[in-house]
């Protein structure tokens, strides 16, 4: 489900996604988790980024995180978060707006420096510094949350999440994690951008044997390109038919 873009308050979201407008807000429900990393399916929270594939800005996105509200329901989407610990920081977040809020902004414009740092990758590139220095720093952040401490099983140590009801940036840190873990393992050369029609941009791991996956969906982008091949194909035989029987010409020497 969609709504208009003029039925909820902007705040500064457009300044995280320079060159854009909201055309429609995305139903949190309906979103599709196809980038194979968290860190990926949080960048993939824009639909579309088109400007990656066709270098030209989009007239308008498709936005799923509105607000800090949308934030913690997308924690709970990708089961990050479970309905006790939405419900904790949403209460937190009507007791705490302005914190809140800063949260949401933050969230928003860590997304965007993500998808920049992967995208650049994607593309062969280097990651431009200030956004690696974003990512590292995000992480240290992330990481002085937790707490070493004896593993489950009794064997070495293991890192413990446990953040208060009230820490209203916990849905990230998993995310920076993921993140980390992604840039620092060598399956980040797999890291692709979908082109699909010229419309996606979307970014996805490509887990498969031969590496060769193009799209982040088969049963969406890389149907609606077979479709478009089938179309021009059967388009421009009935074309040749046509001028054919209406030319005159029966095609023979």
């Amino acid at each position: 489900m969609t709504h208009d873009h003029e039925q909820r308050p902007l705040s500064e979201l457009q300044s995280h996604v320079a060159g854009k407008y909201i055309e429609a807000i995305g139903d949190i429900e309906e979103l599709e988790l196809l980038g194979g990393r968290l860190c990926l399916d949080f960048v993939n929270t824009v639909e579309s980024r088109s400007d990656l594939v066709t270098g030209e800005p989009p007239k308008g996105y498709k936005e799923y995180l509105m607000n800090y509200e949308d934030l913690v329901h997308w924690g709970g989407h990708v089961q990050l978060l479970s309905a006790e610990q939405q419900t904790a920081l949403l209460q937190a977040a009507a007791r705490m707006p302005e914190a809140a809020h800063s949260c949401f902004e933050r969230a928003i414009a860590f997304r965007e420096t993500l998808c920049r740092v992967f995208s650049a990758i994607a593309s062969g590139g280097a990651p431009a510094a200030a956004d690696l220095e974003a990512v590292q720093s995000a992480y240290m952040e992330t990481m002085a949350q937790g707490q070493l401490a004896a593993a489950t099983d009794g064997a070495g140590l293991a890192w413990r999440w446990q953040p208060p009801e009230d820490a209203l940036d916990q849905v990230l840190w998993p995310v920076v994690r993921s993140a980390v873990e992604l840039l620092t393992a060598p399956e980040v050369a797999r890291v692709k951008v979908c082109p699909g029609v010229g419309d996606c941009g979307w970014l996805f791991l490509d887990t498969s044997k031969n590496g060769r996956r193009r799209w982040c969906s088969m049963e969406s982008c890389g149907s609606r390109v077979k479709m478009r091949r089938y179309y021009a194909r059967t388009h421009t035989g009935q074309a040749e038919d046509s001028g054919g029987e209406h030319g005159g010409d029966d095609g023979k020497d």
